[in-house]
């Protein structure tokens, strides 16, 4: 210990809380031996740990141009219990531990369990599965920690575990560095605990584990551009879901002013001067939602970090916006300007996750921003510049989760991608290892991996419904993805027209693009969904195709596209009425079969004009299963009402609002989307208007359909407002059944809403009553020409028709036309 004392320098320097940047009064680092140690310094005994840390290990200042750097030797070997002591000054400290895999000969990883300490509290703790996703090409692994120190010495304790004779612990690196007091813990400071409503206060005793940091909107900021104390920021790219959102990411308009709410120190003068926000444009939806991967067991803190940069905004109430965290509400009405009472001035806010509940695996941390009652017609788009993830410790002093190393972000890579990785890491570890029954049993689980993984992505295989394509098959059935087979992109990547069966089957094959945030989640939901799938009105999965990392589906062929292709917006000729009552029925009946034809109810989650396909003969088609869900059955639910919670995911103008407040998905929120898709059918025109295709004095008015049309409905105004080609050529009865139940989907709450089955009837009435207007028309036309040839009867029982259930009919004519006896 008097070496370690003695080797030990450092600069102590006194600033004002305040001051940036701020000077840590400890700043140390301790390398291990040099890469060309003998093998004889792997301590196996106390005292050769203490002779080996005292003669080649070192501690020293850090120096902020070379602070960050990687360590420049091989890992410390540590085969019994045994502590390094640092002298430092009272207060809150950031410890900050480097590992890289070994790969040592001689050396098993699997033998490389242990734990870490520092006085009372655990850090970290591995077990063999703790490296089974942690590859050895990939670099350093650095895990953060802040605990408080109340002397002037701190411990950095590595046990061994006693479970097995051969087990060591290993590190690459320790730093040391000081932070200002109540940074980030802040004992006795009563916090929001989201989605409750007492308050939680940090107790003496707390430590924290830093999960996430993130510089939203920007890119990494590197350790020596922080504050002082050495922080990195990384992009929030890899975290950020998309989906059908859209964002942007903005850079500031204003110069970043020092704050008096928060010290200058918080976060870099970078963090504030960008930020991500949500895009204006015509299908977008004005939330944005970042997803974190953290442990079961713990309590989290989570900081987001403000700064209003738009030089439009002038006083309070001009940008406001809602924040959820993990789906529940954190900020009902956030106020950038009124928070920190002007722009360019940096403020934090601070909140409280309870996530102590156990559990196994994964646990996904989700953030979300959104415009005030979902819709930016009154407000700027929301924005967020930089957040914060810490792990709090619980009541023993635990922080050791079951990912020592960090968890990999499960949306930048395919499980397929992962477990390549993990299988070379295991068969170099077999490689140097000397127990054949090691081999077997690791030879063993590899294959049990890539069978579960290959199971679960062929389900459908076993139904005989869907096939699995070669990336050679795709690229001739495309001609190597030609430019001019391109018929639709979107958020997930392209949609090509293909061919297969040596040219005799018309396909559409969407690709994923590597860099879309829809990734494995979304495609493997597709499969699973549309392979247990089959009916008339709904689009059939061919097969898909997972070759050289990506993610291609293929579809029957849609030759006239989408609905909305033919509704606004194109040189195509308007549709008749009866055509698209026709496509309205066959949709209804797509839902329906979804809602209630099959064993758990389906909730579509993303019913819109543009995932309504027409075939060559007019036949409507739902498609797009990426975000739909099951709901739990009904058989199990008893009388109760059947829901999901769920992040929210959709598209901005058909999005349920009682599932944008609540998070509780039903399968009426289907029926609501399904309403407005009615609404843009009769009206031909889009969910949301752009700004420009407005006059601004009725923007307001006018910009969402769905608020719109509830409106001049309420008047008894809707005619003026529908489709100009359609003026005329409705029946009134056909209009006032089509639009009340347009009106009944749009309820603002779902249980007043009707079912899908009795959309469908009301359509198929609608239907009804228009085919017999047509005909009074053309038998009055007649009378009127004196070309009659017989007697016409017209019989409806009005008010009494039978709706029919049977959501699979056979195309052809449909049940709602009416027979008509000609010549009796």
């Amino acid at each position: 210990m008097l070496l370690v004392l003695l080797l030990f320098s450092c600069c102590k320097v006194t600033l004002s809380a305040d001051e940036l940047p701020y000077v840590p009064s400890d700043n140390l680092a301790m390398d291990c031996p040099p890469s060309d140690a003998p093998s004889y310094f792997r301590p196996n005994s106390l005292m050769q740990q203490n002779f080996i840390f005292s003669a080649v290990s070192r501690i020293y200042d850090i120096e902020p141009h070379n602070h960050g750097e990687k360590p420049k030797s091989s890992p410390c070997i540590i085969t019994e219990q045994f502590t390094y002591t640092f002298p430092v000054s009272i207060g809150p400290k950031f410890v900050r531990l480097y590992f890289k895999p070994i790969t040592n000969s001689g050396l098993n990883i699997s033998n490389a369990l242990f734990s870490v300490s520092v006085g009372q509290f655990t850090l970290l703790t591995t077990s063999e599965s703790s490296y089974c996703k942690l590859n050895s090409d990939a670099g350093y692994v650095v895990r953060e920690f802040c605990v408080n120190t109340h002397g002037h010495v701190l411990n950095v304790t590595f046990t061994p575990s006693s479970k097995i004779s051969d087990a060591y612990a290993f590190f690459n690196r320790i730093e040391i560095v000081s932070m200002p007091s109540k940074l980030y813990i802040q004992e006795n400071f009563p916090l929001p605990l989201v989605g409750q409503p007492s308050h939680f206060s940090m107790e003496n005793s707390t430590a924290l584990e830093m999960m996430h940091r993130l510089n939203v909107g920007g890119d990494l900021i590197p350790q020596v551009e922080d504050t002082g104390m050495f922080r990195l920021w990384t992009s929030d790219v890899d975290y950020f879901i998309g989906d059908e959102v859209e964002t942007i990411n903005i850079e500031s308009q204003v110069q970043i002013q020092s704050s008096s709410l928060i010290p200058a120190y918080a976060a870099p003068d970078k963090v504030y001067a960008s930020a991500r926000t949500v895009q204006d444009k015509f299908s977008g939806n004005y939330t944005a939602i970042w997803s974190f991967p953290v442990d079961f067991g713990f309590y989290y803190l989570v900081r987001l970090h403000f700064c209003e940069i738009s030089r439009r905004i002038q006083k309070d109430g001009q940008r406001l916006f809602h924040v959820y965290i993990n789906d529940q509400t954190a900020e009902d009405d956030a106020d950038i300007f009124h928070w920190s009472h002007g722009v360019g001035i940096p403020i934090y806010r601070d909140y409280i996750i309870n996530l102590s509940k156990p559990g196994e695996g994964i646990k996904h941390l989700s953030i979300m921003i959104g415009s005030k009652n979902g819709s930016s017609t009154m407000h700027e788009f929301p924005i967020l510049n930089g957040l914060e993830i810490f792990k709090l410790s619980d009541h023993s002093g635990n922080l050791a989760g079951p990912f020592p190393f960090g968890v990999r972000n499960l949306h930048q890579h395919s499980a397929f991608h992962e477990d390549v990785h993990a299988v070379e890491l295991i068969l170099r570890v077999i490689g140097t290892s000397l127990f054949a029954v090691s081999f077997l049993l690791l030879l063993r689980l590899i294959f049990s991996t890539f069978k579960q993984q290959r199971d679960k992505f062929k389900q459908g295989r076993s139904s005989g419904y869907c096939r699995i394509f070669s990336i050679a098959e795709i690229k001739s059935a495309t001609n190597n993805f030609a430019d001019n087979l391109i018929i639709g992109t979107g958020g997930f990547g392209v949609v090509y027209k293909g061919t297969i069966g040596g040219g005799s089957t018309r396909v559409a094959i969407k690709r994923a693009n590597p860099s879309s945030h829809q990734g494995l989640k979304e495609f493997q939901t597709e499969i699973t969904m549309l392979s247990e799938l089959r009916h008339h009105h709904l689009v059939s999965l061919i097969g898909y195709s997972m070759e050289k990392n990506e993610m291609i589906l293929v579809y029957d062929y849609m030759a006239r596209g989408t609905l909305r292709d033919h509704l606004y917006n194109t040189q195509k000729p308007p549709l008749p009425w009866r055509q698209r009552l026709k496509i309205c029925i066959g949709a209804a009946r797509g839902l329906q079969y979804l809602h209630t034809g099959v064993k758990s109810t389906i909730i579509h989650r993303d019913i819109k004009s543009t995932n309504i396909l027409l075939d060559d003969k007019w036949v409507a088609k739902v498609s797009d299963f990426g975000l739909s869900k099951a709901a739990p059955s009904p058989m199990t639910q008893s009388k109760t009402k059947i829901h999901v919670s769920t992040m929210v995911k959709g598209t901005f103008g058909y999005l349920d609002p009682e599932y944008y407040r609540r998070q509780k998905l039903t399968e009426k929120s289907d029926v609501y989307s399904f309403g407005v898709v009615l609404f843009e059918i009769l009206c031909a025109r889009p969910a949301v208007l752009p700004k420009e295709e407005i006059e601004e004095e009725e923007y307001y008015e006018k910009a969402n359909l769905a608020e719109w049309a509830l409106r001049y409905c309420q008047m008894g105004i809707l005619d003026q407002m529908i489709d100009p080609d359609l003026k005329g050529k409705i029946s009134p009865e056909c209009f006032r059944t089509f639009t009340d139940v347009a009106k009944k989907c749009l309820a603002e709450k779902g249980n007043e809403r009707p079912s899908m089955g009795d959309v469908l009837c009301n359509l198929e009435l609608s239907m009804q009553q228009q085919n017999a207007a047509d005909v009074e028309e053309e038998m009055s036309a007649k009378e009127a020409t004196g070309r009659m040839n017989g007697d016409i009867g017209i019989v409806i029982d009005d008010g009494k028709f039978l709706c029919s259930n049977n959501s699979d009919k056979t195309p052809g004519v449909e049940f709602s036309e009416i027979m008509i006896p000609i010549g009796r």
